[in-house]
């Protein structure tokens, strides 16, 4: 994954589709942050082409930095916020209570780091066939922790299965990158968030079976949104 120009470009163009496919089962505003997610990471691979470009000397020093710093902000200031809202926003409203101190805390991680992100300057370098993205973070290790605890945490605590196993697949991706690969953290969770994002899509197809009271309200139970049916 992420390991050259073609490779985001191919990622971030198969990603449009699953994009374009997720924000079509829309039917209310509070579903549009979580469907939007698949095409988010699609255009956010792009413009990491954009950065590989750079970085081989194929676009100007210019055009790679303006790419390097949109892709941080979107990497490390607005996931932390945005995931847990769009999980929130989901969930039905004796639930959202158990999802709140996760939106709190990636108000404070995105506060962090868009200080630091914006204080830069961004640096960019090939590391093991990825890209590393230095923004002179201090406690690096805290803010993994509290960046992987805002961004998976409302996932697993959801009521929906679907959007539970998306959490735990990305859970298990976020671990080994920041224990394997710190150095390249944000180049190679992001391509693997895309990937598992086309389960935001199953979750968006099985929420056809709601009603539409209940798709405004949440999820009533989990046997509407598992794939199973009741007899």
């Amino acid at each position: 994954m992420c390991f050259s120009v073609e490779a985001d470009l191919i990622a971030g163009v198969a990603l449009l589709p699953v994009g374009v496919l997720a924000l079509r089962e829309v039917r209310h505003p509070r579903e549009v942050p979580f469907a939007s997610l698949p095409l988010l990471f699609a255009l956010h691979q792009l413009v990491e082409a954009l950065v590989w470009a750079g970085a081989s000397g194929d676009v100007s020093d210019g055009v790679q930095r303006a790419a390097a710093l949109a892709y941080v902000l979107f990497a490390l200031p607005v996931l932390p916020t945005l995931v847990p809202l769009a999980v929130l926003m989901l969930e039905p409203r004796d639930a959202r209570l158990r999802v709140a101190p996760f939106v709190a805390l990636g108000l404070v991680v995105s506060a962090y780091l868009t200080v630091a992100v914006l204080q830069g300057p961004v640096e960019v370098r090939v590391h093991a066939h990825a890209l590393a993205y230095g923004v002179g973070l201090e406690n690096v290790t805290l803010w993994t922790v509290l960046y992987i605890a805002a961004v998976i945490g409302p996932s697993l605590l959801s009521g929906y299965p679907s959007i539970v196993a998306f959490g735990v697949l990305n859970l298990v991706g976020l671990t080994v990158v920041a224990l394997l690969y710190r150095e390249a953290f944000a180049s190679l969770w992001c391509v693997y968030a895309a990937c598992t994002s086309v389960l935001i899509v199953l979750h968006m197809v099985l929420r056809r079976r709601l009603t539409d009271p209940q798709r405004l309200q949440g999820q009533p139970n989990n046997d509407q949104l598992s794939g199973s049916t009741s007899s």
